[in-house]
Protein backbone atom coordinates (compact mmCIF):
# COMPACT_ATOMS: atom_id res chain seq x y z
CA UNK A 1 0.00 0.00 0.00
CA UNK A 2 1.57 3.69 -0.94
CA UNK A 3 2.26 5.80 1.88
CA UNK A 4 0.11 8.84 1.73
CA UNK A 5 0.43 12.25 3.51
CA UNK A 6 -2.07 15.47 4.11
CA UNK A 7 -0.73 18.73 3.79
CA UNK A 8 -2.57 22.13 5.47
CA UNK A 9 -5.70 19.48 5.89
CA UNK A 10 -6.93 19.33 2.01
CA UNK A 11 -3.90 18.01 -0.07
CA UNK A 12 -3.30 14.56 -0.19
CA UNK A 13 0.37 13.34 -1.46
CA UNK A 14 1.68 10.13 -2.62
CA UNK A 15 5.39 8.91 -1.34
CA UNK A 16 6.71 10.94 -4.31
CA UNK A 17 5.60 14.75 -3.04
CA UNK A 18 2.68 14.39 -6.11
CA UNK A 19 -0.91 15.34 -4.92
CA UNK A 20 -3.70 13.05 -5.86
CA UNK A 21 -6.08 14.70 -7.02
CA UNK A 22 -10.05 13.97 -6.78
CA UNK A 23 -12.50 14.25 -9.39
CA UNK A 24 -15.79 15.86 -8.46
CA UNK A 25 -19.12 14.81 -9.62
CA UNK A 26 -20.36 17.76 -10.81
CA UNK A 27 -23.30 15.87 -11.94
CA UNK A 28 -24.91 14.39 -8.38
CA UNK A 29 -26.81 15.48 -6.47
CA UNK A 30 -25.72 17.49 -3.43
CA UNK A 31 -23.09 19.63 -2.41
CA UNK A 32 -19.49 19.11 -3.79
CA UNK A 33 -18.00 22.34 -2.09
CA UNK A 34 -18.00 25.24 0.56
CA UNK A 35 -17.01 28.71 0.37
CA UNK A 36 -16.16 30.47 3.69
CA UNK A 37 -17.90 33.39 4.65
CA UNK A 38 -15.77 35.43 7.18
CA UNK A 39 -17.71 34.70 10.21
CA UNK A 40 -17.56 31.27 11.05
CA UNK A 41 -20.28 30.13 7.99
CA UNK A 42 -19.92 28.38 4.93
CA UNK A 43 -22.13 28.88 1.44
CA UNK A 44 -22.33 25.49 0.07
CA UNK A 45 -21.60 24.94 -3.21
CA UNK A 46 -24.63 24.56 -5.93
CA UNK A 47 -27.18 25.05 -3.11
CA UNK A 48 -25.72 28.52 -1.71
CA UNK A 49 -27.18 27.35 1.59
CA UNK A 50 -25.28 29.20 4.68
CA UNK A 51 -24.09 26.45 7.17
CA UNK A 52 -21.67 26.41 10.21
CA UNK A 53 -18.56 24.08 9.97
CA UNK A 54 -20.35 20.99 11.47
CA UNK A 55 -22.88 20.61 9.18
CA UNK A 56 -20.37 22.07 6.37
CA UNK A 57 -18.64 18.73 7.11
CA UNK A 58 -21.04 16.27 7.12
CA UNK A 59 -22.17 17.56 3.84
CA UNK A 60 -18.70 17.12 2.55
CA UNK A 61 -18.26 14.02 4.57
CA UNK A 62 -14.97 15.29 6.06
CA UNK A 63 -14.05 16.33 9.79
CA UNK A 64 -15.04 19.55 10.66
Amino acid sequence: MAKRMTVLGAYDLDERGAIIRRQIRTDAPGDYGADPLGDGTFRMVPSGDIVDSTERARRLDRTA
